[in-house]
């Protein structure tokens, strides 16, 4: 890979934009016209959708003002390029009718650190949904071998964001599906991810059906949990008799906040002056997750 590929890994589009002016090139780089013809799809792109009223809109603000943000290419052959990033764009730009696109021209000869590139700027700079943002984490990690720790830090998120939305790929696939077609949002996700699949496919359909807020949902998931139902790390609520469901509101509250901060089931037995704290870990990798937020 060339020296200038290496410095920008990592760190953003406008490492690759930046610095070059149009015609100049430096270290293999350049910013310049490229017949759309010439340009394949990236083949590490994380989206699988690409909405066609958000595409039409494109389209028609290319018509009138062109394309104000160059698309980021990987030259592969002297007249052959593949997409870093920019797709919409160039799809765009195809409908628009336009014959180039102006584009930076990169060149990487690393397949790993191409594939890395491409999966880290368009999860930076796309409206991925949250599966397809999940599954491009989930490609840096077994493709690249890249750690959720460094992940983070090449995205500039936290390291708990990245272990929350790589969990979401543990949903069954039909809920996968409803979250990719918007029909669940990522709080009804998340509420969810804590269930075995059965239950989480019968109040995920609920879910849908009744079009239930987020905070609905989190309600169902407890009274689902309180009444002797399985979660995911196979242990048993207790049983709703007697007035188990009456909790203090305060504590009720106080739950919501740390199943937001962990993601996870979250218990608060208090009787008298004391009582304990439960929250449920599902394998190993989830436990690290949770021990590194409570030690932070």
């Amino acid at each position: 890979m060339a020296k200038r590929g290496r410095e920008v890994l990592g760190k953003g589009i406008h490492a690759l934009i930046a610095e070059y002016p149009q015609g100049v090139e430096e270290s293999g780089t350049q910013l310049l016209e490229v017949p759309i013809t010439d340009i394949e799809p990236n083949p590490y792109q994380p989206r699988r959708e690409f909405d066609e009223e958000a595409l039409a809109e494109l389209e028609s603000s290319i018509r009138e003002k062109g394309i104000l943000q160059p698309v980021v290419l990987n030259r592969t052959a002297p007249n052959a390029y593949n997409l870093i990033a920019g797709e919409r764009r160039w799809r765009a730009a195809q409908r628009a009718g336009l014959e180039t696109v102006p584009a930076v021209v990169h060149e990487i000869d690393s397949p790993q650190e191409l594939m890395e590139l491409a999966l880290i700027e368009n999860i930076q700079r796309e409206d991925l949904n949250a599966i397809e943002e999940a599954e491009g984490y989930q490609a840096l990690i077994s493709r690249c071998m890249l750690t959720q720790e460094e992940i983070a830090q090449r995205v500039g998120k936290e390291r708990s964001t990245i272990a929350n939305a790589v969990r979401l790929l543990k949903l069954p696939k039909q809920l996968q599906i409803s979250l990719r077609a918007g029909e669940l949002q990522m709080g009804h996700a998340r509420a969810l991810v804590s269930l075995d699949e059965q239950s989480a496919l019968e109040l995920g359909r609920r879910c849908i059906k009744e079009q239930m807020t987020v905070r609905e949902l989190e309600k169902a998931v407890r009274t689902h949990s309180t009444d002797g139902k399985s979660t995911k790390g196979g242990g048993k609520g207790r049983s709703s008799g007697n007035g188990a469901n009456r909790k203090d509101p305060t504590l009720t509250a106080l739950e919501d906040k740390l199943r937001h901060r962990f993601a996870t089931a979250v218990a608060i037995h208090h009787g008298g002056k004391k009582g304990r704290i439960e929250i449920e870990y599902y394998d190993d990798d989830d436990l690290e997750r949770i021990l590194e937020l409570l030690l932070d």
